[in-house]
């Protein structure tokens, strides 16, 4: 076969692949979910003069396009493999891998986000916890830059500076240092929060400052129940690192009984199974992001209420605190304000936990 042959040949082949490529976007049942980057994919987008007419229409069908492509994961992956491995390029999607952890770049301390978080906790003591005999403490969870960043080359927050402004600005609680209570193993390799089975020192360093019983985690049973890829594995795209969601249960988990306000229903068990079926398995801990939930403990021994103002971490640490209390009222002001809190809580003869973690305290207007 001469030259020219070749060509026309490579060319042909070429031009059938893209077509093949095409028309399989049409032909198949259009992907609802983009598994892989944890969203949902763009739909076929209708057609009106008006789209036309503000060019509305041939930007959602691009994207369209781009979101049904047949081979999508396979060349972001490439693609991701081309940047990070031949270029040396540090990161892809704005995160990085190191230790075989992949977490996302931090770098740049928000003072007035510290304070402005600080004030918003402040504003809620004054608001409805003052005078009621609770007991108040606070807490943060450091990110995996912490423990990551610095030592393998990458910008980091301060952390010392962000502690100090925001240790300075509570008042009338009492901070619980856990930043000594964590490794970077203890944290899932491909997503932002920590290990459920892997925080006891965590739970530990709560209960000794609260007093509040615990359970000895050699005494929970310990049930993998999902292969795992966490927020920032479809960012790296490298598709090389792999976590698995382990719980931890007990008769006290088994048999609490959690109702969501939203919701207002009432289920069994702090563990939503359902929710391995989605494409956020973090969110079978008490079913991911809720505004407000109450989780009692038929089973405990003694009536003591915690009140727990937190983010998702606390989804996977209320579980293992709720050996110590009758009743836990999970809070999460970045989905309700602050300003009703008075029409579903008592915080009569509470203990009360502030529990957030260093992002949250990063980016205060999370926060309601």
């Amino acid at each position: 076969m001469g030259k020219k042959m070749r060509n026309i040949a490579c060319t042909v082949c070429f031009a059938a692949f893209i077509i093949a490529l095409g028309a399989a976007c049409f032909l198949r049942e259009p992907v609802q979910i983009l598994v892989s980057e944890r969203r949902k994919a763009t739909q076929m987008p209708e057609f009106s003069v008006e789209a036309v007419m503000d060019k509305s229409l041939f930007d959602d069908f691009e994207k369209y396009l781009t979101d049904q492509f047949p081979l999508r994961d396979g060349f972001r992956s490439i693609n991701a493999a081309i940047r990070m491995k031949l270029f040396r390029q540090t990161d892809n999607g704005g995160v990085y891998l190191a230790e075989g952890h992949i977490s996302e770049f931090q770098s740049t301390l928000n003072e007035n986000s510290v304070k402005a978080t600080a004030d918003k906790l402040n504003s809620i003591y004054e608001k409805y916890i003052s005078g009621k005999n609770a007991k108040v403490y606070c807490s943060v969870v450091p990110d995996k830059n912490y423990y990551l960043a610095e030592k393998n080359g990458y910008p980091s927050l301060d952390y010392d500076k962000m502690l100090e402004i925001f240790t300075s600005e509570i008042k009338n609680m009492e901070y619980i240092d856990i930043f000594d209570c964590l490794t970077i193993d203890d944290y899932y390799k491909t997503d932002s929060h920590w290990k459920q089975e892997e925080i006891s020192a965590v739970v530990d360093r709560l209960s000794e400052k609260m007093g509040f019983k615990t359970r000895p985690f050699s005494d929970y049973k310990n049930q993998k129940l999902s292969d795992f890829e966490g927020v920032y594995a479809p960012r790296l795209a490298l598709g090389s690192t792999k976590d698995e969601i382990i719980a931890l249960s007990s008769p006290v988990t088994d048999s609490a009984k959690v109702f969501n306000l939203e919701t207002n229903k009432t289920t069994q068990g702090v563990y939503d199974m359902s929710k391995l079926d989605g494409y956020d398995k973090y969110e079978v801990f008490l079913s991911g992001a809720a505004a407000f939930l109450t989780v009692e403990n038929p089973l405990a021994q003694e009536k003591r209420e915690l009140v727990i103002f937190r983010d998702s971490f606390g989804s996977s640490l209320v579980p293992l605190m709720l050996e110590g209390y009758s009743k836990i009222t999970v809070v999460d002001i970045r989905y309700i304000s602050p300003q009703i809190l008075g029409e579903y809580v008592d915080f009569t003869d509470c203990d009360v936990l502030f529990i957030y973690n260093t992002l949250i305290l990063n980016q205060s207007n999370i926060l309601k």
